[in-house]
């Protein structure tokens, strides 16, 4: 676009609308700290909208761009491309989602209402500048910002000692993934000389020692946001001890982030060429996976074990992000493409299975396993809809979760990882074990339980959350598309 100022313009305009949303919402809520939660909500719906909106422009003026690149400016620090539009529509969509399912949560928290849709609206905005960033002082500060908002939304609810413990855990936590991601940006600067990620890899073989390691702590600090070992514990704490409305926000865009980020600096800068991330990146996913199938099949309580499975799809999202061979014969990688595909199939799956969790919550049901049982003889519509989110997730055939899983695995083997592969293969059967033993529970006797329904959570978030739920159904119809847009969305990422 021959007009640079309009370019800049419409190139940030996603973030700005979700900024300037959120500051219209601050000030309502400084202004009128009496105001109906409503209104909060249906203004973010309509920034998000808006946001969904301006990406779709911004994509829509790259049609013509062979590179899939729309605009790099400030040395890297802005990098305009059919990837971070891809991403910003699906945080967006994300967090639209998490407003309409938001009913229960404003009934319970109804003062914070304010802060809490600043707080979603910021961390969208923030991981859309995420997936924007080639330069290590913005990415550091896109990261943080979204940590900051992560930790703060769980923190409105200051009734309840388990959020307030588990926000603390989540601070300190934050805390040493923060503090390892700048250690290792700040090595990488002082062995390339330079903030472009892209840098490292020709620093290799003057400072091979201190470029590993600074690799090797940016990746591990980007394992927080994916919620896979060794910094994983917030996730299940924040699944078990707050709402689930706002536990599914947490995690679906925690792990989006986390997977933006390592996208970023692994394929997008370091790329293939800088094998100490590659090679830490494997062993990661290798015990990751293998420590979360164990986990899963002991775990008696529903929403660590949707945390835990949860955790199970951002470990293959980091496998997926390995399989990027084939992107340098100006191709998009096969890999990227399947990372972009889950994303989607994730964040849907994940909020669907955490909005019916909070249906249940509202309805009395327990968190243990053994409330579930009967679930279905007492409430057939509902119970059949959160086995098909739970499955979605979990990748059962045929649904698209499944369908997700095949493109990482098969991007994994034709990218040399076949042995890594196969231990995603078992880890996900292992994983599946105790996600099947639920729906059974849910199938099983009837026994002597109370019939219940859930007409007390409004109809607005119920039929939201069987739109999620159904997307098990009808994405894997509808996978062509899907992954032409992806295809789309990875071929920035040459």
């Amino acid at each position: 676009m021959s007009n640079y100022p309009l370019a800049l313009a419409i190139a940030v305009l996603p973030e700005s609308i979700l900024a300037g949303i959120a500051a219209i919402c601050a000030v309502l809520a400084l202004l009128r700290p009496r105001q109906r939660p409503d209104l909060f909500r249906w203004v973010a719906c309509i920034g998000l909208a808006g946001a969904i909106a301006a990406a779709g422009f911004a994509l829509y003026g790259m049609r013509t761009n062979s590179d899939g690149v729309g605009l790099v400016v400030w040395g890297g620090g802005l990098s305009v491309d059919r990837f971070s539009m891809f991403i910003t529509i699906a945080a967006c969509s994300f967090a639209l989602i998490t407003c309409l399912l938001s009913d229960t949560y404003l009934r319970v928290n109804p003062r914070r209402a304010g802060a809490f849709f600043v707080l979603v609206l910021l961390a969208t905005a923030a991981t859309s500048a995420l997936a924007s960033e080639h330069e290590m002082v913005t990415f550091f500060v896109a990261f943080e910002t979204l940590v900051v908002c992560l930790t703060a939304i769980p923190a409105l609810v200051k009734t309840d000692h388990r959020v307030a413990e588990a926000s603390l855990k989540y601070v300190l936590e934050s805390g040493l993934a923060s503090a390892t991601l700048l250690y290792g940006l700040a090595i990488l600067y002082g062995v390339t000389g330079s903030t472009d990620l892209g840098a490292v890899a020709g620093a290799l073989g003057r400072a091979p020692a201190p470029a590993a390691l600074g690799v090797a702590l940016v990746v591990l600090a980007l394992t927080f946001g994916l919620g896979i070992f060794p910094l994983r514990q917030w996730m299940t704490r924040t699944a078990e001890a707050t709402h689930a409305t706002v536990a599914g926000f947490v995690v679906t865009i925690g792990v989006t982030a986390g997977a933006v980020g390592v996208v970023r600096v692994g394929v997008g800068g370091l790329g293939g060429a800088v094998r100490p991330w590659t090679g830490l990146a494997t062993a990661v996913v290798a015990i990751a996976l293998t420590y979360i199938a164990l986990l899963a099949l002991r775990e008696q309580r529903v929403s660590r074990l949707i945390a835990i499975v949860a955790g199970g799809q951002a470990a293959m999202l980091l496998l997926a992000a390995l399989g990027f061979a084939g992107a340098q014969a100006g191709t998009p990688a096969a890999g990227t493409i399947a990372l972009l595909f889950a994303i989607v199939i994730f964040g849907l799956a994940t909020l669907a299975a955490f909005a019916f969790l909070a249906m249940f919550q509202t309805a009395g049901i327990g968190d243990t396993r053994e409330e579930f049982h009967g679930l279905a003889h007492r409430s057939p519509p509902s119970a059949l809809l959160f086995a098909i989110g739970l499955v979605t997730l979990v990748g059962v055939p045929p649904l698209a979760g499944f369908i997700a899983r095949v493109l990482i695995v098969d991007s994994a083997i034709q990218a040399g990882y076949g042995w890594l592969a196969v231990v995603a293969l078992a880890a996900m059967v292992v994983l599946a074990v105790p996600v099947i033993r639920l729906v059974g529970a849910m199938y099983g006797d009837a026994g002597g339980e109370v019939p219940f329904t859930v007409t007390a959570t409004p109809r607005l978030a119920r039929m939201t959350a069987a739109f999620c739920c159904l997307g098990g159904f009808y994405l894997a119809v509808l996978t062509q598309p899907l992954l032409t847009a992806a295809r789309a969305g990875a071929g920035s990422l040459h």
